[in-house]
């Protein structure tokens, strides 16, 4: 699928699948994404909320085809759309500056932008709080799980989520579409590394709690490891 094409189905549906690197056009180097899975287990725990996530974080700042990376604000949501950490500033780990610097990242922030910028009615990314998050659910004894746990809209207008890579004997880890909160409309599994989906305000959405079959042992884990961007009209250009 084309920028075009996705965005246009964001548009009609709220939500669109795809892979972001199924063209032909460019393959990704396989060293450097073997170096960006193996970031992964490196991470920390996420110390705000439960769930049983590692995370690191990253903005990103955009100039026509230039790209840069920092913390230029800070990151905090609103409790109207994260009511267990909205209004808390949190602070993560920075995305490994390798990771940063390679030619897959920064291609799939290209092609992220791409689209965003033929979605109809959001401004130029220039404008945009752009974030990209790394998370590893990390499941064992206990499940692992998103914060909020269930259906809900976040803070920012489109939401990118890029897997890299699922364990095969992960439980759960499903996405759900839904357009109210008593109807579920889909239930979406990103399988193969580079699966996509893409999100706006249109639906709520959730991913399915996380959890290792029942006979593995105290020390042995499952995991889902997805790249969060985020792009999000600033509160003073939504209020103008």
């Amino acid at each position: 699928m084309n920028s075009r094409d996705v965005a246009q189905q964001l548009t009609e549906h709220g939500f669109c699948k795809y892979n972001l690197f199924a063209s032909p056009r460019w393959t990704p180097d396989p060293v450097e994404v073997e170096r960006l899975a193996a970031s992964y287990p490196c991470m920390t725990l996420d110390p705000y909320s439960a769930g049983n996530r590692l995370r690191a974080y990253i903005q990103v700042r955009v100039d026509g085809e230039a790209l840069t990376f920092g913390k230029f604000e800070a990151y905090q949501q609103s409790r109207k759309y994260n009511p267990i950490t909205g209004d808390t500033v949190r602070d993560y780990p920075c995305i490994e500056p390798q990771i940063l610097a390679s030619e897959v990242f920064q291609r799939m922030l290209m092609q992220d932008i791409e689209v965003v910028r033929a979605v109809e009615g959001i401004p130029p990314p220039e404008s945009l709080m752009i974030g990209v998050h790394l998370f590893r659910y990390k499941a064992g004894q206990q499940p692992a799980y998103s914060s909020p746990a269930w259906l809900h809209r976040d803070d920012e207008n489109i939401v990118f989520v890029h897997l890299i890579d699922r364990s095969s004997e992960l439980i759960g880890g499903d996405s759900v579409i839904a357009r109210n909160a008593r109807d579920i409309d889909r239930v979406i599994r990103l399988e193969k590394r580079w699966d996509t989906l893409l999100v706006d305000h249109q639906c709520l959405h959730a991913v399915t709690p996380m959890a290792a079959p029942e006979w593995f042992g105290e020390n042995e884990y499952v995991h889902r490891d997805v790249i969060l961007v985020t792009f999000q009209i600033r509160e003073e250009a939504a209020n103008a």
